[in-house]
């Protein structure tokens, strides 16, 4: 329960105890703020337009009036009489640029920072979008230069730096609020120390008005609106939800929404107000709720709701239901009570904009589309392939007409009431051969039922591999609806299968390589991922407790099986002390091969395996071992460091882990078993996190490693590693590098972990050394790591 409003008198709170509180926002935006899409989030800071009419009847088309290209960012647009303004990364500088809504001609471009690279899986270019208001355009730059242009001529007005004047923390991917303008003072989060929390600016030179809070920003933008008659920002920070007074900074009213420390969560919660004192807040992953404001300004939780979660994307609302994203699937619930209406695939992952009755959905892919904003269920009205590359803005509408952005072009859509112009939206590709046939045949049949019962019993394997790559996923099932993930698809993606018509089996048709080998589940009716009811191989990954297939091509390494007796090695637990880790005990397992000298005349190799205990139990590396030593592999000691009692520890601190590794297991092992002490002998392996860690060891330290194999490391830049590579000098490991086509990526935003180690190997190369392995057409998992890895080993101690 939050306090009263300290300044507001009795006779202001008379007519709110009628029961409206919160007029929409719209009320809150000041007389200056006149274009038809000042900003972020429309005129009303809703994404929405009530009472525009986009088209006359039920049916109409799409049709792009001018498509220009642009550079790269995720902020929005703000659409006026001056022009559409739009920020992106040119060259060596972020700019802010005015194009001609008729014609999309550039009037103007002004340089506002230098280039906010992407890093860590994020695209370059500003993230925050601009503000037009009278005359003028207001930015944040995502290093913090916070700014003022002329409107009809980009000419600088002012400029302050919230970081260094001001003492803002710049979040790790940039600022990314959206200022918000009222009663002459831009509101903008600062995320500072010491009461800096949220800033107010003078509009008019940028100078600091006041401060406020205790409280984390990261990726939250403020809205305006209206309570009790009085102009007020709502600004959600990672604890608190604040009323602000723009003018004083004042805080009105506070209440702790008990946000998650998650971006997907706390961290990039955007308020939306429904009206009547409602105000919906996506404060957790997994969970959003509706709050509500009293007269008095106490904050009380009305419900909570599962039914949107997991998204970045910010949700509209209109009669009396909230439309928006839930993970990947376009979701409606009730406003009244948070249940769920209705659930679509379709359109796909994007942001939607509320225009009169009407949803615009710009999609992640590029995609366009056009529908009934209606309780009753998706109807499309019309779509268009608007953009070849990604999109992350919404849609803006000014004058009856429609615009929209991605991450190189920038367009004009209008709605017609003619036909044409529109477009067909690329899906998978449809059965073929055999497949086809038997859906021709189960169409055809009055026993629907017992065609397919004898189609898949016909099915010697799961999921069905056709003629020229083709593979048909299949579940079959009471459902409402199935979809599908996998290591083929990448990772926040998923996709719908297809009900054959009249029966219970679901579909999905791709081509794979002939020798790929992935990882897939199906959720079914939204919930979690779930194995293949069809295949009895497990494929546990990225996706949790799924499915695993190969394609007939892949050779079976017969390592994964268990080796003859007389082949077998041993397991030996092994502990020590570690002073860097402050006295805590760690353990380890070492391998000890077949024929082991116990006397001591024979010295071995050691390698040090990174991911001891899940390449133990999920890559079965001491079977790999048993088969490969003596018949393609010398024979060497492997030590598998186990895991810390607290998991995280190990996540968080890997450089203590491999000073750990090099300053204290290292000389333990080499003084407890008969090793060969020499750089050239010793070496590191690792996979996914351990796989960049082992790089990182080795090439760090060339005078304690000369050996170094990784498969599948997560890593999101080959720039990365570059420092690391310069310290080997002269001196090149023997190096062992592998990974998949279908590594973890993020198909719609800007990460893919193949295209970082392709360019890890070229890198690599480019600096001398000679790494062995390669790209293999496979997915995030031990299941099909494993299979390669006799051939690392070989790669790294072959037999002499």
């Amino acid at each position: 329960m939050s306090p009263p409003f300290p300044k507001i008198s009795r006779l202001a709170l008379v007519p709110v105890l009628t029961g409206i509180l919160f007029t929409g926002p719209a009320a809150a935006v000041p007389d200056a703020v006149t274009a038809a899409w000042p900003g972020f989030r429309g005129p009303n800071g809703d994404g929405s337009v009530p009472g525009a009419v986009l088209f006359p009847g039920s049916t109409a088309s799409l049709e792009v009036n001018w498509k220009v290209e642009i550079g790269s960012g995720y902020s929005a647009l703000a659409v006026g009489k001056e022009g559409v303004i739009a920020l992106f990364a040119s060259g060596s500088d972020d700019v802010a640029a005015a194009f001609d809504p008729d014609t999309g001609k550039e009037r103007w471009r002004t340089r506002i920072a230098d280039t906010y690279a992407g890093h860590d899986g994020s695209h370059d270019g500003p993230i925050s979008t601009p503000l037009l208001s009278g005359g003028r355009v207001y930015g944040l730059a995502p290093r913090g230069e916070l700014f003022c242009l002329d409107a009809d001529t980009g000419q600088e007005i002012w400029k302050t730096h919230l970081v260094s004047d001001h003492g803002a923390k710049k979040p790790h991917y940039g600022f990314t609020a959206s200022p918000v303008l009222m009663d002459g003072v831009l509101v903008v989060p600062l995320g500072g120390e010491k009461g800096k929390a949220v800033g107010g600016f003078s509009a008019t030179d940028g100078s600091l008005v006041w401060t406020m809070g205790e409280d984390e920003y990261n990726y939250q933008s403020p809205v305006a609106a209206t309570l009790a008659g009085r102009r007020l920002v709502l600004s959600v920070g990672k604890t608190n939800l604040y009323g602000l007074d723009p003018r004083t900074g004042e805080a009105l009213f506070s209440y702790q929404h008990d946000g998650d420390d998650r971006a997907m969560g706390g961290h990039t919660i955007v308020p939306l107000v429904l009206g009547d004192g409602r105000v919906f807040v996506m404060n957790k992953l997994e969970s959003s709720v509706m709050l509500q404001v009293s007269a008095t300004g106490e904050v009380t939780e009305l419900w909570t709701t599962r039914g949107l979660k997991q998204t970045y994307v910010p949700p509209v609302h209109h009669d009396g239901y909230i439309y928006g994203m839930s993970n990947r699937v376009f979701t409606c619930i009730d406003a009244s009570n948070g249940e769920i209406a209705w659930r679509s695939r379709e359109p796909g992952d994007g942001f939607p904009t509320l225009v009169g009755k009407h949803l615009l959905m710009m999609t992640k892919p590029g995609s366009f589309h056009l529908a009934d904003a209606s309780s009753e269920g998706y109807h499309e009205i019309a779509h268009i392939d608007l953009f070849p590359d990604h999109s992350w803005s919404e849609v803006a509408h000014a004058d009856g007409h429609l615009f929209a952005r991605s991450m190189r072009h920038l367009a004009r859509v209008d709605v017609t009431t003619s036909k044409g112009g529109e477009t067909p939206v690329t899906r998978a590709p449809g059965a073929s051969g055999d497949f086809a046939r038997f859906q021709a045949e189960v169409a055809a049949a009055s026993d629907k039922a017992a065609v397919v019962d004898a189609f898949l019993a016909s099915q010697g394997s799961f999921p069905i591999i056709g003629r020229g790559g083709n593979v048909h996923f299949v579940y079959r099932g009471e459902a409402e609806d199935v979809g599908i993930v996998g290591d083929m698809i990448g990772y926040r993606r998923e996709e719908p299968m297809t009900r054959i018509e009249g029966t219970d089996l679901f579909h999905y048709t791709m081509t794979l390589e002939p020798d790929a080998a992935v990882t897939y589940g199906f959720i079914v009716d939204y919930e979690t991922p779930v194995a293949d009811p069809l295949n009895p191989r497990p494929g546990k990954g990225l996706f949790g407790e799924v499915s695993w297939f190969s394609m007939p091509s892949r050779l079976a390494p017969e390592s994964v099986a268990e080796a003859p007796a007389d082949r077998q090695g041993a397991l030996l637990p092994l502990e020590w002390t570690s002073a860097l880790l402050e006295g805590k005990v760690r353990k380890a397992q070492v391998y000890l091969p077949a024929g082991f000298d116990e006397n001591g005349a024979r010295r071995y190799p050691v390698l040090y395996v990174l991911s001891g205990k899940e390449a133990l139990e999920e890559g079965l590396m001491k079977n790999a071992l048993d088969h490969a030593i003596g018949h393609t592999v010398e024979p060497l000691i492997a030590v598998f460091p186990m895991p810390d009692e607290d998991p995280q520890a190990e996540r968080v601190e890997p450089e203590k882990l491999v000073s750990t590794l090099s300053t204290e297991l290292v000389p333990f092992v080499d003084g407890k078993y008969p090793t060969i002490a020499e750089p050239w002998a010793r070496g590191a392996v690792g996979a996914a996190g351990t796989g960049e860690m082992a790089l990182q060891c080795v090439l760090r330290q060339p005078e304690l490693f000369g050996r170094v194999g990784s498969q599948f490391a997560t890593v999101m830049r080959a720039s990365d590693l570059e420092e690391a590579i310069n310290l080997a000098g002269d001196r090149k490991p023997v190096m062992y590098l592998q990974w998949g086509t279908y590594h973890l990526r993020s198909p719609h935003e800007a990460w893919d972990m193949a295209r970082a180690n392709r360019d890890l190997w070229t890198l690599l190369r480019e600096h001398g050394f000679r790494p062995a392995g390669g790209e293999v057409p496979e997915g995030f998992a031990w299941a099909c790591w494993r299979g390669h890895t006799e051939n690392m080993l070989r790669a790294l101690y072959p037999l002499r």
